[in-house]
Formats: C-alpha cells, sequence, structure tokens
C-alpha cells in the first residue's frame, strides 16, 4: 500500500534570530507542501535531507531494508517560484513529508496525519516524537541544528508559538481578528547559513554590541508575542521588530533587510501596515501586517501598481500539517 505524505512550508511573523536565545517565535504553516511516497520503481531522492529522513525511519521502524529498496519520490516544486526559492522552509518540508512517507510505507503512522484506511497492524508515532526524530533528521542534513521551528511548523501545522530553551515547547498561537498577512517575494533567493554566520562574526569580534542588538530582539520578540491579542498592537509589534532586524543587519554587516525588503517596508508604511522580512532576510520572502481591510486593499493594489521586483504571492495561512493520504496525489499518478 502507498501513503503520500504531504508537509507545509512556513512564514516566520516574528522571532527570527531571537529564537536562537530563547525568545519565542511566532510561526504560520502556509499552503505551500511538499510530498513523498514510497514506491518501487518511482525513482530515489537523494538529497542530504531525504537520506537523512530515511535513515531515521529505518531506526523507528526498525527496518534497515528503507535504506537500499525504499524507492522515495519528493516533489517540492510548490515551495519554489520556478528556479528560486521562495524561503519558506523548503528542506523542513522535505524532511518532514520523507519521514512521514517512509515511515507509513513500513507500517508507522503519526496520530492525527490519517482517520482511515488503516492496515489492521498499524502502528503509531505521537507527533512530538516525529518532531523530535525530523528536527535531528534535518540537522544532521545540515550538519548544524537551527532552532527547529521551522520543522514543527510543518508537523504540527496551523499557527505556533515556539520557544527552544532545555527543551522545545510548541503551543497553538491565535492570530488576532482583522489581521490580514500578505506574502511578498522579494525577487532573491538568501542563503540563511551565511546570514546566520555573519551573526556570530559580529559576536566574535564585538561581543557587547551584538549582546546588544540581540536584546533588543528578544525584547522585540516577547512584545510580537504578547501584542497578539489585537490586531493593531501586532502590526506596530511588526514594525518594531522588523527595525530591531534592520539593526541588526546593520550591526554585523549583514544584508538581513535588503533593498527590496526596505521598499517593502515603505510601501506598506505607506498604505496604513507594516513589513519585515520574514525569516533570516536578504531576499526570500517579505510578509506585511494590516489591521483594516481597507490598509490591505491598498498594499495588494500598491504592489500591482508599482513597477519593482516584489511579487504578491498567492499563499494562504495558517494551513494544515503533516497529513497522510492512501495511493498517490493526482500530480505523481
Amino acid at each position: 500500500m502507498i501513503w503520500t505524505a504531504t508537509a507545509p512550508g512556513k512564514a516566520l511573523l516574528a522571532g527570527e534570530y531571537a529564537v536562537l536565545q530563547g525568545a519565542p517565535a511566532i510561526c504560520v504553516a502556509v499552503d505551500r507542501t511538499a510530498s513523498a511516497f514510497v514506491a518501487a520503481g518511482r525513482g530515489t531522492s537523494h538529497s542530504p535531507f531525504t537520506v537523512a529522513a530515511l535513515d531515521a525511519a529505518a531506526r523507528i521502524a526498525d527496518d534497515p531494508s528503507l535504506l537500499v529498496s525504499g524507492a522515495l519520490a519528493v516533489d517540492s516544486t510548490g515551495l519554489y517560484q520556478g528556479r528560486d526559492k521562495l524561503g519558506i522552509g523548503s528542506s523542513a518540508a522535505v524532511t518532514v513529508a520523507a519521514l512521514g512517507a517512509a515511515l507509513a510505507s513500513r507500517g508507522v503512522f503519526v496520530e492525527e496525519t490519517v482517520a482511515h484506511n488503516l492496515p489492521s497492524d498499524a502502528r503509531w508515532i505521537t507527533r512530538q516524537a516525529f518532531f523530535e526524530a525530523a528536527d535531528l533528521a534535518h540537522a544532521e542534513a545540515q550538519g548544524a541544528r537551527g532552532s527547529g521551528v521551522d520543522i514543527a511548523t510543518a508537523v504540527f501545522g496551523g499557527a505556533i508559538r515556539f520557544e527552544r530553551g532545555t527543551s522545545v515547547k510548541v503551543t497553538p498561537a491565535t492570530l488576532p481578528a482583522g489581521l490580514a498577512l500578505t506574502f511578498v517575494f522579494t525577487g532573491e533567493s538568501a542563503s540563511t547559513p551565511a546570514l546566520i554566520g555573519r551573526v556570530r562574526q559580529l559576536a566574535e569580534r564585538d561581543p557587547q554590541r551584538h549582546e546588544e542588538v540581540m536584546a533588543r530582539l528578544v525584547a522585540a520578540a516577547h512584545a510580537f508575542a504578547d501584542a497578539l491579542a489585537d490586531a493593531a498592537r501586532t502590526v506596530a509589534a511588526a514594525e518594531a521588530y522588523g527595525a530591531a532586524m534592520a539593526a541588526l543587519g546593520d550591526a554585523a554587516d549583514a544584508p538581513i533587510v535588503t533593498p527590496a525588503h526596505a521598499a517593502l517596508r515603505a510601501l506598506a508604511a505607506e498604505c496604513g501596515g507594516a513589513a519585515k522580512p520574514s525569516g533570516a532576510g536578504g531576499g526570500d520572502l517579505g510578509v506585511v501586517f494590516t489591521a483594516t481591510s481597507d490598509a490591505t486593499l491598498r498594499v495588494h493594489r500598491a504592489l500591482q501598481a508599482r513597477p519593482h521586483n516584489l511579487s504578491l504571492l498567492s499563499l494562504t495561512a495558517p494551513a494544515a500539517g503533516l497529513s497522510l493520504t492512501r495511493g498517490l496525489m493526482k500530480e505523481h499518478v
């Protein structure tokens, strides 16, 4: 029996960089997905992330044959625009989908990902245990552990508050009534490891300045999480977080807020909203926050009317997390 696993991409609303200091990150799953299935003769994906996922599945299912006979097919085209990655967590979504499909092929299912058509000898794994396995596999493939917020969003879906201290805490987040999110591709893909490397270099050469800019980000992350009770407060908190990200980029001599991000921020402010990078910055995705329908309409009209490299994306959030469907998805048939 073939099972297709689907995992969503993510969009960070706040918490970039500060999440690595234990501050809360607020993230939403979006309706661009990666899908995967295991079927003999359908082709095998050999990316570091799928290899790590197969290795993790082999350990969990206690079936080493997955490593040699598991023909894993993956489709992550929805997480790209042409050949450009959108910065919505493609490697995390691929890891989660690949691990889910590989486990299902051996009769191991994640709780609340499938409701019927299960084999009589099905075994279960909790979402938390699955997250931990996917998080470790993703870190092994990258060669370093990130925050894990992208993996958590792909597994749990919806809107989440993510914190990583001595342990990981993932809780549902409720976005305020009236808040609209507009997602924009800046026209260029970014390297998150390179940007994080610049921030680490700042910590080495000027620890005091690094501490100052990170303290501002951590405070802004807590303020954003606290502001979610009200749409207007959330917009103001997003503006403050974007300014803190710009200050970090200036201190680290890192292009966190690129000219395209700065143009989006100015456009949003003119329309009565706020904008910031979603993720590490340097390009990729931007997100605009608006608290009224009029402001949202002005943002969309401005994006469509002004000649620049900002592309309004059709993304719906919050979207569902990891899911499993019996058989091949339509695009794979």
